[in-house]
């Protein structure tokens, strides 16, 4: 016996987060980072880096094909190409990286709502 009452580990007059509604999350996830400031700039980071990678491959790419047009296959139409291709190959290692900055990101929020009881506080509505 665990000492609760209730079978589902002693939560039954508690909401779930997932029981939230939209804005009620948005309200916690903004209370979150306003209490950690580095929490923001990593969020805001995590936003704005996958964006201007996918802009940088966008951009080489649109030079390959204008080089190609205006000189043909030449030399600076294959560096161009090159570049593309390390680019490319830069936003798959920093997209993984990046997802396991966002995962240890949504780990420490999900220890802060344990920490502060902000969802476990919320009463279900009878």
């Amino acid at each position: 016996m665990n000492g609760y009452d209730n079978e589902d580990n002693g939560r039954g007059n508690y909401i779930d987060y997932t029981d939230l509604s939209e804005d009620k999350r948005k309200a916690l996830y903004e209370e979150f980072l306003k209490a950690y400031p580095d929490e923001k700039r990593l969020s805001r980071t995590l936003r704005i880096a996958p964006i201007a990678f996918a802009a940088v491959v966008i951009a080489f790419v649109i030079a390959s094909v204008v080089l190609y047009f205006v000189s043909g296959i030449d030399i600076p139409m294959l560096v161009m190409m090159g570049m593309t291709f390390l680019s490319l190959l830069a936003f798959i290692i920093f997209k993984v990286r990046l997802d396991k900055i966002r995962l240890a990101h949504s780990a420490r929020y999900a220890a802060w709502l344990l920490d502060v009881k902000h969802v476990v506080a919320e009463l279900k509505e009878k």
